[in-house]
């Protein structure tokens, strides 16, 4: 009997996630992108920068965290229904341009962080691991929407790829 209520109690906290458990996680994860942004964005040039490696590091490592566990909630969730599935794609519509933007702001980056010898290195095994993390949870979150809405989802995320390619072939040191 004791082993039926633990199971019990077991299956009643891990109750499945939804959409607006999923929507959380990507507003999570848009703030830490908007911060890694600006991290990258205010870092000196120069020796000035030595200064702003730590905060860069923090706030790369809390996004990389924050997509890890966007994939948990999106893996663990039920099936969207259609209007959890429409909110989702407006979210991600969102996510796709901080993506792109902090991309872009990394790539333009690049000529202070080289200055540093051993940034650009790191920022190229962050950007690897983010996007490997970032293919996880879109996978996640498409694998739980109808599937009608399967294809337009995929197309809907493939910039994320595009600008993830881009930047990691201008940090590649050949």
């Amino acid at each position: 009997m004791r082993l039926q209520i633990l199971g019990l109690t077991l299956l009643t906290t891990t109750v499945l996630a939804d959409g607006a458990s999923i929507l959380a996680a990507m507003s999570k994860i848009s703030s830490s992108t908007a911060k890694l942004n600006n991290t990258v964005t205010d870092f000196s040039a120069g020796l000035l920068g030595l200064a702003d490696v730590v905060p860069l590091l923090i706030d790369s490592t809390n996004l990389l965290h924050d997509i890890n566990s966007g994939t948990k909630v999106a893996s663990s969730s039920a099936n969207l229904t259609v209007p959890e599935t429409i909110q989702v794609a407006s979210a991600t519509s969102s996510l796709v341009a901080d993506v792109q933007t902090v991309l872009t702001s990394i790539v333009n980056a690049k000529p202070k962080f080289d200055k540093l010898v051993l940034v650009s290195p790191v920022v190229l095994v962050n950007l690897k691991e983010q996007k490997r993390a970032t293919d996880k949870f879109s996978a996640a979150v498409v694998s739980k929407l109808p599937a009608a809405f399967v294809e337009v989802a995929k197309g809907l995320v493939a910039p994320i790829d595009t600008a993830f390619d881009a930047a990691i072939a201008e940090y590649k040191p050949f």
